[in-house]
């Protein structure tokens, strides 16, 4: 698999996984040191790790009646050797993705994120 299409598989099993309340797709698409963050004020970040990231997945917080319907522009924004930026538009977010490549395997080690306004 090209990369570009590697780095994509990763952010959709990110998103997809997301709208379909699938651990299993967000397994692999977050790596094992993922730190997810939203900045809300000078004095507050919100800060996830992966098993957070998997936890509230497994709860259904994002599960929509028809996942197939969820908004997810997905833009790669560049891929370098190891390193990949994308970003995704979702129904209520806004994510920029890093990813890395390790073992010939694409996963996303750091996420910011904000609300769609």
């Amino acid at each position: 698999m090209k990369d570009e299409d590697a780095v994509r598989k990763a952010a959709l099993n990110y998103i997809e996984g997301w709208y379909e309340a699938n651990t299993k797709r967000m397994e692999e698409a977050v790596h094992q040191k993922l730190v997810k963050r939203r900045f809300v004020s000078t004095e507050e970040i919100w800060a996830l790790d992966k098993p957070s990231m998997i936890n509230i997945t497994s709860e259904g917080r994002g599960k929509l009646p028809d996942p197939s319907l969820g908004k997810k522009d997905i833009t790669i924004l560049d891929i370098d050797k190891n390193m990949a930026s994308v970003k995704i538009v979702s129904d209520k977010f806004i994510d920029f993705l890093h990813l890395l490549k390790e073992n010939d395997q694409w996963s996303i080690v750091d996420a910011l994120w904000d609300y769609v306004e």
